[in-house]
């Protein structure tokens, strides 16, 4: 039989890897302001070559929060049945899903609108305009706060599935034997080709929910997956003798996507390549940040660590909306980019861990921003929660002021 999740395993490693893709994500977003492309706001700077230098990480990154995301789900569900794992993620995700499209996200509109535009009402304004029934029918912007949504609904999925546990034991001792050796890196690969291949092209990555078919088929996947190898002593086994294969493909592969992407040749064929390379590059690195943090940081429960990991909500939740008015306020000024960029990095990370400084100290509103409550000391839990995701389920790790928070 295939392996439960135990009681006594620690995955510090999957949090350092939630924090480490939080990270790359926040710089994936000043980069955004640098390329070609329309983002929200965009800085007077701006280098074609950006288009390359993002793929370092667009490929994997929400790959990797997506399977981590699931995994963590799975060893929650160890604590509580599937009634008490759906009340916990909705008392986690909702407040800040709703509290974030009403406050943080519309300052993000508003800039946007002012500098495209020439809108010249006021914030205020503004919101009273989306917000009406009028603006309302058009649609609600979310901007970043599409993963929350998604990690919601995806995790109903995976709730329907703690209703059938026969379901998850067969389906989970299947994927033990099954991904041994070259398979538990080849067919994933393959899986996530056929999905790149036969439905990006139609649908793209747009992040609305009712249409995102093609993101739904590669981050629910590996949602999944998560969610089912986590307790598979077997697999990890694998993802650790795999790492030293997985990494330099990773690195031959994201340099080709990147060759690919630059090229504006290829014939009939450069879509399909260029899908494929995607694909492999989109595993074979998860693959490697997986096996060498099994390998290395499985107990390295730091006070770092758990700092960082109780901040990961607040601040993914406010990290756009201060990027994008840094943007609004300061690109105007065509400082040197020498200057601007290390600028817009400081302002954004220092800016959104002040913002969890904050909110952690004020019981009233932590909810809004994924923190639990404070509230009287519980009895140890049978078994201690391994790790967390965005709309973590764990406890605060101390009492005010401390805190906690894909």
């Amino acid at each position: 039989m295939a392996s439960a999740p135990t009681s006594n395993s620690r995955r510090a490693d999957l949090d350092w890897l939630r924090i480490g893709a939080l990270g790359l994500l926040i710089l994936y977003h000043v980069g955004l302001a640098y390329t070609p492309w329309d983002w929200h706001l965009n800085s007077k700077h701006r280098f074609g070559f950006m288009e390359e230098v993002i793929l370092l990480t667009s490929p994997w990154r929400l790959t990797l929060l997506f399977l981590v995301s699931g995994a963590a789900l799975r060893l929650m569900s160890l604590k509580y049945d599937a009634k008490a794992v759906l009340k916990q993620r909705f008392a986690r995700l909702a407040p800040p899903l709703l509290f974030g499209t009403l406050i943080l996200v519309p300052p993000q509109g508003w800039a946007e609108t002012v500098t495209k535009d020439g809108y010249t009402g006021s914030v205020v304004d503004w919101w009273i305009r989306e917000f009406s029934l009028k603006g309302m029918a058009d649609g609600i912007a979310i901007n970043h706060l599409w993963f929350v949504l998604y990690i919601g609904a995806y995790s109903l999925v995976a709730v329907a599935l703690l209703t059938r546990p026969g379901w998850i034991a067969r389906a989970e001792e299947w994927l033990a034997k099954t991904l041994t050796g070259w398979k538990l890196l080849v067919l994933p690969i393959l899986y996530l080709a056929i999905v790149r291949q036969g439905l990006f092209p139609w649908f793209g990555l747009n992040n609305q929910i009712q249409h995102d078919w093609y993101n739904h088929a590669s981050s629910l996947g590996v949602f999944l997956f998560g969610f089912l190898i986590v307790g598979q002593a077997r697999i990890w086994q694998e993802l650790e003798r795999l790492r030293f294969i997985a990494l330099p493909l990773a690195l031959v592969s994201v340099g080709c996507l990147m060759a690919l992407h630059a090229s504006q040749d290829g014939g009939i064929f450069a879509g399909s390549i260029k899908n494929t390379m995607f694909a492999i590059t989109q595993w074979t690195t998860v693959c490697a940040a997986l096996g060498f943090a099994s390998r290395h940081l499985r107990a390295a429960d730091t006070a770092v660590k758990r700092y960082l990991n109780d901040a990961i909500f607040p601040v993914y939740m406010a990290h756009q909306t201060i990027l994008v008015m840094a943007l609004f306020v300061l690109a105007p000024l065509g400082m040197p980019v020498w200057v601007e960029v290390p600028l817009f990095i400081t302002i954004t990370f220092a800016g959104s861990l002040a913002v969890y400084e904050a909110v952690r100290r004020i019981n009233l509103i932590r909810p809004l921003w994924g923190l639990k409550p404070f509230g009287p000391k519980l009895p140890p839990p049978a078994r201690e929660p391994e790790i967390t995701t965005i709309g973590n389920d764990t406890p605060p790790v101390s009492e005010p002021p401390g805190a906690r928070a894909a």
